[in-house]
């Protein structure tokens, strides 16, 4: 994913509701979402090239993202192929006891993954992994309410890009009365291609072709529900179906 928004908390007894873009290369091959694991069961889509995932989910409705990450300035870095795959760091944390997670996540960098940014979610908690090479990892512990997690940190507005989608998100939620109401107003940001700036890459729903938004996923978890849909294209015109979350 390249583009995260969450609704933590918000709701009475939901406490994820999850609405992301991923952004890639056009031509990178990729497998709609289906098992990754059977026990403990995980469903996410695959990525063909280097057979991670990008974003998974448990049939227990905990949630675990990677997007890419950037430096504060200047142009993103060339990855370095000879660290292991990102891809493969969600369905490794959904597979660990939760109360590891905090470790585990420390323990990501820096030097054995390309900068990334990973998202863990639970009943219960919610973190952002910053891990690049400048440092340790810096783990953040979300408080409830409107999160935006893009290549940058996690809800820095100094960024234009996460600044627009943070206001877009907040308005969302403040005329939403429940998490599906929620939902809607997210996916509607999600489809939305009004750039912060002159780049076309600080829009949501990016067109290019060579990069852009090739699809979006959306999940909902609470107490009674784990609904987890995909759309395989750019959602502004492409339909979400329910991901099957059964073996």
């Amino acid at each position: 994913m390249c583009t995260i928004l969450l609704a933590w908390k918000s709701h009475p007894g939901t406490p994820v509701v999850l609405a992301a873009n991923r952004d890639e290369l056009i031509s990178r091959p990729s497998a709609p979402p289906g098992i990754l694991r059977s026990s403990p069961l995980i469903v996410g889509g695959r990525d063909l090239v280097a057979g991670g995932t990008w974003l998974a989910v448990a049939a227990d409705g905990t949630v675990c993202a990677v997007t890419n990450r950037h430096p504060g300035e200047g142009p993103p870095l060339a990855p370095d192929p000879s660290r292991r795959s990102r891809g493969e760091i969600p369905v490794a944390l959904l597979s660990i006891d939760p109360t590891d997670v905090p470790a585990r996540l420390a323990a990501l960098g820096p030097g054995r993954y390309n900068p990334v940014n990973v998202l863990w979610l639970s009943a219960d908690r919610a973190l952002v992994a910053h891990v690049d090479d400048s440092g340790p990892v810096r783990v953040v512990d979300l408080p409830p309410g409107a999160h935006v997690l893009t290549t940058r940190d996690v809800d820095d507005d100094r960024s234009p890009k996460v600044a627009m989608l943070l206001a877009d998100l907040g308005r969302a939620l403040a005329a939403a009365g429940d998490a599906d109401t929620t939902l809607t107003g997210m996916r509607a940001v999600l489809a939305d291609h009004t750039s912060a700036s002159d780049s076309p890459v600080d829009a949501a729903c990016i067109h290019g072709d060579v990069y852009g938004t090739v699809s979006a996923s959306t999940v909902i978890a609470g107490s009674d529900r784990v609904t987890y849909e995909h759309a395989p294209g750019r959602p502004c015109v492409t339909p979400f179906a329910a991901v099957q979350m059964t073996v």
